[in-house]
């Protein structure tokens, strides 16, 4: 089974522990056991049942929604995706042995519109404690989840202008980018791309020599991510991990919603300790747990969630 994915767990953060409070990480991920066998398998089973039962109150919003994206983006550049590397987007493509991974991505993405029909939450950061934990991977296939919902316009933000890796995984596109409306307030028509898979757009971080915390921390940052809600569903942002950097903070302060990705034997426990004592708690949506050990009951990723807005 694929080192990216072997396993995808949400948990919640505690709702009662405020932003310094300690966390216990052994609790938290160990929770994640106490409770597969009674839901795990089940949730994996009906995401998409449930999922259609929870979109026929949206739909009507869901197709205003798709004709905003639609008249603001007429203009804008089209790409086709690589298809080059089968284990990058799993959800998009037909791969036998990486069908539990993307069961997997379809419950996340399920999940996290269950959350939406209660918050009403359009934004949402993806981060980690440090570089390859799988968060880029990860917010990638669920916006491609996330479009394959019928009018879902979803756009996928590289806010990651240190390293890019989400643009790269989408074959590196041409500047303009997140960048040049950042820096040099280039249009976001200019700037957004429409891909090759319907109702999924990706903005690239785009070029700048300037410092990524200055950038994030002027008006053009909220005032992008204004509009942005207002043109899509859903917007994803993939940030730089949250340690030792002030880019993640900057990013956060304007998205409704944080989602933190912990990697199976490699993610000290201290660290997502301090990643989420950081995060306003009222914004936690979830930790994403990668790369754990496939069960050998079935063939479906075992998948339990305490996540809530």
């Amino acid at each position: 089974m694929s080192k990216f994915f072997n396993e995808t767990r949400t948990v919640r953060k505690p709702e009662s522990a405020p932003a310094t409070a300690n966390v216990n990480i052994q609790e938290l991920v160990g929770s994640l056991k106490e409770h597969m066998e009674s839901n795990g398998a089940a949730a994996s089973h009906s995401g998409e049942i449930d999922l259609q039962h929870l979109l026929q109150p949206l739909q009507e919003s869901n197709d205003v929604a798709s004709q905003v994206a639609s008249a603001r983006l007429e203009n804008c550049r089209s790409i086709r995706l690589p298809r080059t590397e089968e284990r990058s987007f799993l959800v998009s493509q037909y791969n036998p042995a990486m069908q539990a991974a993307v069961e997997a991505y379809r419950t996340l993405r399920t999940r996290l519109v269950k959350q939406q029909t209660r918050n009403g939450a359009r934004s949402l950061v993806v981060t980690s404690s440090a570089q390859g934990e799988g968060k880029t991977l990860t917010i990638f296939n669920l916006a491609i989840c996330y479009a394959k919902i019928e009018n879902w316009p979803v756009l996928v933000v590289d806010a990651d202008l240190r390293t890019r890796g989400l643009s790269i995984l989408a074959g590196d596109p041409e500047s303009p980018g997140l960048a040049e409306i950042l820096e040099r307030d280039c249009s976001y028509q200019s700037a957004v791309l429409r891909t090759d898979i319907p109702g999924l757009h990706i903005l690239p971080a785009g070029e700048t020599n300037a410092s990524p915390s200055e950038l994030f921390s002027g008006q053009r940052w909220k005032e992008f991510m204004g509009w942005a809600a207002e043109s899509f569903r859903m917007v994803l942002v993939d940030s730089p991990p949250a340690l030792n950097l002030a880019d993640f903070e900057l990013i956060a302060a304007s998205c409704e919603s944080v989602m933190v990705v912990a990697r199976a034997r490699k993610t000290p426990r201290e660290s997502l300790a301090k990643v989420l004592a950081q995060v306003d708690p009222r914004k936690i949506t979830g930790v994403v747990f990668n790369a754990a050990e496939e069960t050998p009951e079935n063939g479906y990723y075992k998948y339990t969630a305490r996540a809530g807005a």
